[in-house]
C-alpha cells in the first residue's frame, strides 16, 4: 500500500511519540497533536491506531523487501551479499530508530491475530533468507558445511536483535553501525572456511 504524504506524516510521528515515551503511550490523541491536525483529520487517513501500526510494520517489510532484492544480485558471492544485508539493516535501523520498539515488539502484539502474522511473517521471511543464503554458502564451498542451518540463522538473527536492542536500551548512545559491522565480521570469521 503506498501512503499519502499525510499518512507518512502520522506514520512519522506515530514513531517519534513511540522512541520518546513508548508504544503504550502512542493515542490517536497524542499524534493529532504532534502532526498538528484533529483527531477526526486522522481518522480520515487511517481507520485506527491498529492500522498506524500495521502501516509501520508494512514500511519494515517493504524496505526489507527492497534491500533483499537490492543485495541478493546473482553476481555476488554469498559472503558479500551477507556483508550488504548487514549493513542495510544497519542503515535502516540508524535512520529509523523507533521501528526497533515496533518491529521487536512481538511480545506486545502476541494476543492480536493482525500484529502476529504481521510480525510472524518478518521473522519467517528474515529467517528463510538467511537459511537460504546459508545453505547456499555451503552449496558454493564458502561457508563451513558442519554448521547446521537453521540453528546457525538462528544464531544470526538473534545476534542482529540483541546489538540492536541493546543500541536501543542505552538510549542509541554507542554507534551502531562500528557495533553491527563487528558482529557481521565476527559472523563471517564463524561460516568461512
Amino acid at each position: 500500500m503506498e501512503l499519502s504524504k499525510r499518512q507518512k506524516d502520522i506514520v512519522e510521528a506515530s514513531l517519534e511519540i513511540i522512541g520518546e515515551k513508548g508504544i503504550q503511550t502512542l493515542t490517536i490523541k497524542n499524534i493529532s497533536k504532534k502532526v498538528g491536525i484533529s483527531e477526526p483529520a486522522i481518522y480520515r487517513h487511517f481507520e485506527s491506531k491498529t492500522q498506524i501500526l500495521l502501516a509501520i510494520l508494512d514500511f519494515f517489510i517493504v524496505n526489507n523487501k527492497k534491500i533483499i532484492q537490492q543485495d541478493t544480485a546473482e553476481d555476488k558471492s554469498v559472503k558479500e551479499i551477507i556483508e550488504l544485508l548487514f549493513e542495510n539493516f544497519i542503515k535502516t535501523f540508524i535512520n529509523h530508530p523507533y521501528l526497533i520498539s515496533v518491529i521487536f515488539s512481538e511480545e506486545i502484539f502476541r494476543n492480536d491475530a493482525v500484529f502476529k502474522e504481521k510480525t510472524s511473517q518478518i521473522i519467517n521471511d528474515n529467517y528463510r533468507l538467511i537459511s537460504n543464503l546459508i545453505k547456499k554458502g555451503q552449496e558454493n564451498n564458502e561457508f563451513r558445511e558442519d554448521l547446521d542451518i537453521r540453528a546457525t540463522a538462528t544464531i544470526i538473527m538473534g545476534s542482529l536483535r540483541l546489538c540492536v536492542k541493546r543500541w536501543q536500551m542505552h538510549d542509541f548512545a554507542f554507534d551502531l553501525k562500528t557495533e553491527g559491522y563487528k558482529l557481521r565480521d565476527t559472523i563471517l570469521k564463524i561460516l568461512l572456511k
